[in-house]
């Protein structure tokens, strides 16, 4: 199930103290993990704005004839782009274990850089028809390629170069670094929508933002660059456990390890999933459409919510790293289980109730993906780690994240948003469980 053989001693030691002798230095780990978490960021700006400019997209890569199916259009392509995320995942695990994570980490600010730009120079529906709703297609699919190949390698990476027993606090970054992403996406949308006017946003300025997002992946890809490998790659390599010259293949215990690691993971992140996309992404959005809130005051809310979400997770690390992974992420799963009908059923047309709402709904998503990284890494041997996170994770965020934005809006649009309701927490059950089927792996030697 893990590679974990004992927990860390909680007696206090210093990050370098903490690092295997003869490795990179703490100065060059904090280094790769900026350049890590700065470039996760800059992912999930690119693959939000989609999102956040979702009324503008539809209306100008679609018929704007039918404004509700042309939004319905907009989701459903939206949500196929997530079917290429578990390609991207397990291509880029395979390629992660053999050749580095440095090297997947690199190919996928390229790829996401190029459909970012690709998007910003589309025709519109007016110009090019239906051709321009087939491009926008082949566009997303580049970036869920690029997605889940991203979150495959990023995950394992920033896992395996972390001080053991601050991996959850260094993990929090990563994670910080995607919420970030997520709000500079929204705060876009609001400035451009203020300044330039609904609109010239509808008109041309909703290209603004993917030019954006490829110049400053031009940033972070120099930063990539400049990153350290894996030593715990490393080491696996020259034991003959992982890469080109692997000496043997793996056991079947230790795939059958592999294979139900892969299936908790899988419950635990379709949670994760719902809930990013349901409360960060897409929270003012549907406050607004479900419930004719204001924009600009359901905006406002949805940003203080999530800038307290990102103030949360190191916290949620640190608490990881000292009590353990799974206490950690039963408040999160136990807390949406038990929270969601009634944050659900709080939002009305009044801002204060998304604010309250959506703030506690992130408190406790801050809680899950704090520990992300760390606690899926730590689930897998290094030989299956990359891969079992890129099946695993990109599986389940194509099923649940991937839908979760149209089933939402399809249930409310027929009067049913109270099965939404019940999807949700039957699904924060199941990832409960997933979790206290789980062994605690709090410092454990990841080489092993």
């Amino acid at each position: 199930m893990t590679s974990a053989t004992a927990a860390a001693p909680d007696s206090p030691t210093t990050a370098s103290e903490d690092l295997p002798p003869g490795g990179p230095t703490i100065q060059q780990r904090r280094r790769s993990m900026l350049a890590s978490a700065v470039g996760n960021g800059l992912e999930w700006f690119d693959w939000n704005i989609a999102v956040v400019f979702s009324g503008a997209l539809s209306a100008a890569l679609f018929d704007p004839a039918d404004p509700t199916s042309a939004l319905l259009s907009l989701f459903a392509v939206l949500g196929v782009g997530f079917l290429f995320r578990p390609l991207g995942g397990i291509l880029s695990g395979w390629l992660a274990d053999r050749w580095g994570r440095r090297t997947v980490m690199v190919a996928t600010m390229l790829t996401m850089s190029a459909a970012s730009l690709g998007i910003a120079l589309l025709p519109t529906f007016e110009q090019a028809g239906v051709l321009a709703s087939v491009l926008l297609l082949v566009a997303r699919l580049a970036q869920g390629l690029a997605h889940g190949a991203e979150s495959t390698a990023g995950y394992a990476y920033i896992a395996e170069i972390a001080p053991r027993r601050r991996r959850g606090l260094w993990s929090s970054t990563l994670a910080m670094g995607v919420l970030v992403g997520s709000i500079l996406a929204s705060a876009m949308g609001f400035g451009l929508n203020t300044a330039l006017g609904v609109d010239a946003v509808a008109d041309w300025a909703w290209r603004i933002p993917f030019a954006v997002g490829a110049v400053l992946a031009i940033v972070a890809l120099v930063l990539r660059i400049a990153m350290i490998e894996s030593d715990v790659l490393r080491t696996a390599r020259a034991e003959g456990e992982v890469g080109p010259e692997a000496e043997a293949p793996a056991s079947a215990a230790e795939r059958g390890d592999a294979v139900r690691a892969g299936v908790k993971v899988f419950f635990f992140v379709a949670l994760i999933s719902i809930a990013f996309y349901t409360w960060l992404t897409s929270a003012s959005s549907l406050a607004t459409a479900q419930h004719g809130m204001d924009p600009s005051a359901a905006f406002a809310s949805s940003l203080v919510a999530q800038l307290v979400c990102v103030a949360v997770m190191p916290f949620a690390g640190i608490l990881s790293d000292r009590i353990g992974r799974r206490p950690v992420a039963l408040i999160f799963t136990g807390g949406f289980a038990l929270l969601t009908a009634p944050l659900t059923l709080l939002i009305s047309s009044e801002a204060w109730t998304l604010l309250v709402a959506q703030t506690i709904a992130l408190v406790l998503v801050a809680c899950g993906n704090g520990i992300y990284s760390a606690l899926l890494s730590e689930q897998f041997r290094t030989r299956h780690r990359a891969r079992g996170i890129g099946i695993a994770n990109s599986l389940s965020v194509a099923i649940f994240g991937g839908t979760a934005l149209y089933v939402n809006l399809w249930l409310s649009s027929i009067g049913a948003s109270w099965l939404f309701i019940v999807y949700v927490s039957l699904v924060a059950v199941a990832a409960s469980v997933a979790v206290l089927r789980m062994r605690e792996t709090r410092g454990v030697d990841l080489t092993a």
